[in-house]
């Protein structure tokens, strides 16, 4: 009786990114990231760990324009090996598209938590970010989370008066008067020191 043979996941893997790279070598994005799924599949039954399937997942997931998962995958193909000179310029390709992303929403968009968040796990926050966040939750309906977002926004880099009084209404809605009222004087002091232009016709 002959014994029946079963293919090796491994290489059933292997040779789906092969396939799927060759797919992106032809900008075929989207029937790539369905090859890489399946592998993922195949991998995930066979208990494997893949860090150029992920990359792969993360490079066609960006080229998709599913930012969420474009970080998913880059963060975990670097967990497996953080040293691949591809995988970092990946995650730099995908790390500058969601901070100029995120920079370009309006703060009343519904997509500033999500982005925030792939910030987050990025390393990308700044005081720009973490004021928009503020401002965008404010607005919502979250006045802990638009205060918490505020004293971030004035602490991670050197405050501006904007920032500020910002934080200012949100410290007093608290009922936090007084440091409202330190925090006011403060940005005063900034006004004064750093007036903006007039602008001149």
């Amino acid at each position: 009786m002959a014994v029946k043979k079963t293919q090796n996941p491994a290489l059933q893997v292997a040779n789906a990114i092969d396939e799927a790279m060759t797919l992106v070598g032809s900008r075929l994005f989207r029937e790539a990231r369905l090859v890489l799924e399946q592998a993922e599949h195949i991998a995930n039954k066979a208990g494997l760990a893949s860090s150029f399937l992920a990359w792969g997942l993360s490079v066609v997931s960006d080229e998709c324009g599913d930012a969420v998962s474009a970080v998913k995958y880059i963060r975990a193909a670097l967990t497996l090996d953080p040293c691949a000179p591809p995988f970092l310029n990946s995650y730099r390709i995908i790390r500058s598209r969601i901070v100029l992303a995120f920079a370009g929403m309006d703060e009343n968009d519904t997509g500033i938590p999500t982005y925030f968040r792939l910030l987050v796990d990025l390393g990308a926050v700044d005081a720009t970010a973490c004021f928009k966040f503020s401002r965008h939750a404010a607005a919502h309906g979250d006045p802990t989370r638009a205060l918490a977002l505020a004293e971030d926004a004035v602490q991670l880099q050197p405050p501006t008066p904007e920032r500020l009084r910002h934080l200012v209404g949100l410290l007093a809605a608290a009922g936090r008067h007084q440091e409202a009222r330190a925090r006011e004087a403060e940005a005063e002091v900034l006004a004064a020191t750093f007036p903006c232009p007039v602008a001149t016709a």
